[in-house]
């Protein structure tokens, strides 16, 4: 049975691309509801989203703006993406038919970076596979949940970070996760800009801060954050 799925996009300054963004996933269904949550960008994001998104204006905080977008999605299915992250073709088949199983509650894909080279692919092959088994989503795998679950779990929490993995976290209590094998192409700009060993090196110690019960706030503290959602937003690796 085809459920009806609404794509929540969190954006601050994503001029660059979000017109080829919302272009790629409009055509990847009939019917999608997609919703631009906008930070407060100071480039021409708003104006670009507002020709193929219905946009909204919300705090600035990736976990207040999804929330922000799923309080006034319609959709059965919320799937949140992030500006830089291009789902393959046939994504929204295969949530809805991981969603056909009872027991799941939600999930992501697998990722893949945009740039050739042997380092990308190594990284991608050590995330998928540490993802799978651990059971693990971040922002980059194109999270996708149950209206009904999502809202039982009381949304994000409007942490500075380490939104996703709490989210995950909260999801596994109330079934189980489907990370399906198809992938999500992702932006690699952040680890040219800003190195690839830093990237890598400080994701690490985030997702293992985060494990040992360090705080959000603090954890925030220790990241470097860019000036967009999309250059410098952390996730897989």
């Amino acid at each position: 049975m085809t459920q009806t799925v609404s794509v929540i996009v969190p954006t601050l300054n994503e001029e660059d691309g979000i017109d080829s963004f919302l272009r790629h996933v409009s055509g990847l269904a009939p019917d999608l509801e997609i919703i631009v949550v906008d930070g407060g960008s100071s480039d021409a994001t708003v104006v670009k989203a507002s020709e193929r998104a219905t946009v909204l204006h919300g705090p600035r905080g990736r976990g207040a703006q999804m929330n922000a977008g799923a309080r006034e999605a319609e959709g059965e299915i919320l799937w949140f993406l992030h500006a830089d992250c291009f789902p393959h073709p046939d994504s929204v088949a295969a949530m809805e038919d991981a969603l056909s199983e009872v027991a799941v509650v939600g999930g992501g894909f697998e990722y893949d970076l945009d740039h050739p080279g042997f380092f990308f692919r190594l990284t991608e092959s050590v995330s998928n596979r540490k993802n799978r088994a651990f059971g693990l989503l971040f922002g980059d795998m194109g999270i996708f949940v149950r209206r009904s679950v999502f809202e039982t779990v009381g949304g994000y929490r409007e942490f500075p970070l380490m939104e996703d993995m709490d989210f995950c976290e909260r999801l596994k209590h109330e079934g189980d996760i489907a990370i399906i094998p198809l992938r999500i192409k992702t932006s690699a700009r952040r680890w040219l800009d800003e190195g690839i060993v830093k990237n890598l090196v400080r994701n690490w110690i985030l997702q293992a801060g985060w494990k040992c019960g360090v705080s959000p706030n603090r954890l925030a503290k220790w990241y470097s954050f860019g000036n967009g959602y999309g250059k410098g937003h952390r996730g897989n690796d």
